[in-house]
């Protein structure tokens, strides 16, 4: 008996001797090999007996709007541009760019003593062969030969009647004077008519000769337009934005000269991010803000969506964008043009939409899915939706109001499992 105690006692000292032989980090290995077995062990009981925790909310209706952000520069919906219509002298500019214009103000001109005698010979060309037109068209109005037969067989005829009478006493000669009258100026109209018939104009000469004045009338058109061009009114009330030219500098034709801007509309141009630009449409609402006028928020709406996008190349990064327009509405007080704007566009707003979050979705290929809970059991349910905003997507079918859904649903998580859901872990939607 006291042969095993020693034994046992000599079996302790070793194993206390080699412990202490070990290193301090050594020390601690047994420990926390057995802490880490006693919480595997643990956590395995859990999940076997309570389910896998997860997080979950309800499928809830609310109201949903949908925004996308861009920003740009204020310009004017109408311009007034001035161009030079020939090659001349600016010979008078009175603005310069931002300043503030009048309607019916005289912004500049160009030389006009050329375009003035262009003028007049044009006037002077078209004069003339109007005359020759009014000719041709009064030989064909002299030369109507059959209606002067007519009249003049119905006098002959009547002269020969009544001079029977005459013979016979039945009409006096006062009567007879008259029918011999009016018999012998119808034969001289009618002998007229017969000389003036190897004079008379064809259909083709007048014609042709309506064609030369129609011509010389676009020309008159042409150079009284250029005189007036060369004349630069403001046809209303802006600001000059653009300014080309410097007086007494020589332009040439189809020069640029000046812009004026109406400010009694103002619109902005921004390019959105095709990512975004998919849902635009023509109409839409607009919120804008200046950063210049902070206290103030202006309203607008979409006046048009680009067509084609446009790539653009930031240090080295290339990105496509969608033109849209955007068009003020309402007070604009206290904006100019140029200033910069943030534009709120709102794509989509409706009221009581059935509604989950995003991250409760599954994408399967071409099928989207989501986990319910049922009884303390995940579910695997197909779904249809619709895009919704950046948290929350519309649901078409295959879920209900008030069906609890699990949220960001773990990868080892099946159909059919046992699901934990800790009261501290359940969100509730907005």
């Amino acid at each position: 008996m006291d042969t095993e105690n020693e034994k046992k006692i000599t079996k302790l000292a070793k194993f206390r001797l080699g412990v202490k032989k070990w290193s301090r980090r050594g020390k601690w290995v047994i420990p926390i090999l057995v802490v880490a077995a006693v919480a595997i062990y643990f956590i395995s009981h859990r999940s076997e007996s309570n389910g896998l925790p997860v997080t979950t909310t309800k499928v809830e209706r609310q109201d949903m709007e949908q925004t996308v952000v861009a920003n740009g520069r204020l310009d004017a919906v109408t311009k007034q541009e001035f161009f030079a219509p020939v090659d001349s002298i600016l010979m008078d500019l009175s603005v310069k760019v931002g300043d503030a214009v009048k309607k019916g103000q005289n912004l500049g001109r160009l030389d006009t003593l050329g375009l003035q005698r262009d003028l007049e010979e044009a006037n002077a060309d078209l004069a003339a062969k109007k005359a020759a037109l009014a000719k041709a068209r009064a030989v064909n109005d002299q030369i109507d030969l059959k209606h002067k037969e007519t009249q003049y067989s119905q006098a002959k005829k009547h002269y020969e009647r009544v001079k029977s009478l005459y013979d016979q006493g039945a009409v006096t000669a006062e009567d007879l004077e008259s029918a011999e009258t009016e018999y012998v100026g119808a034969e001289k109209e009618y002998l007229e008519a017969s000389a003036l018939i190897g004079e008379k104009a064809t259909e083709s000469e007048v014609s042709s000769l309506q064609a030369q004045v129609d011509l010389a009338e676009q020309e008159v058109a042409q150079a009284d337009e250029r005189v007036k061009l060369a004349s630069f009114i403001a046809n209303g009330d802006g600001v000059v934005l653009f300014v080309g030219a410097e007086k007494g500098s020589q332009v040439q034709e189809g020069t640029r000269l000046i812009v004026v801007g109406n400010t009694d509309a103002l619109e902005v141009t921004a390019n959105v991010n095709e990512m975004d630009a998919g849902s635009l449409k023509k109409g839409q609402p607009v919120k804008i803000e200046c950063a210049v006028l902070p206290e103030k928020e202006f309203t607008g709406e979409v006046s048009r969506v680009s067509n084609a996008a446009i790539t653009s190349d930031n240090q080295g990064n290339e990105g496509v964008s969608l033109p849209v327009t955007v068009k003020l509405t309402g007070d604009t007080a206290g904006l100019k043009l140029g200033f910069t704007v943030d534009l709120l566009i709102t794509t989509m707003k409706e009221e009581n939409l059935l509604t989950i979050p995003v991250e409760a979705i599954v994408s399967q290929e071409e099928t989207k899915m989501v986990y319910v809970v049922e009884n303390g059991t995940a579910r695997k349910r197909n779904i249809r939706t619709a895009l919704g905003n950046e948290l929350y997507d519309v649901v078409i079918s295959g879920l209900k109001e008030g069906e609890e859904i699990i949220l960001n649903p773990p990868p080892e998580l099946q159909d059919g499992q046992k699901v934990l859901v800790s009261p501290e872990q359940k969100t509730s939607s907005r």
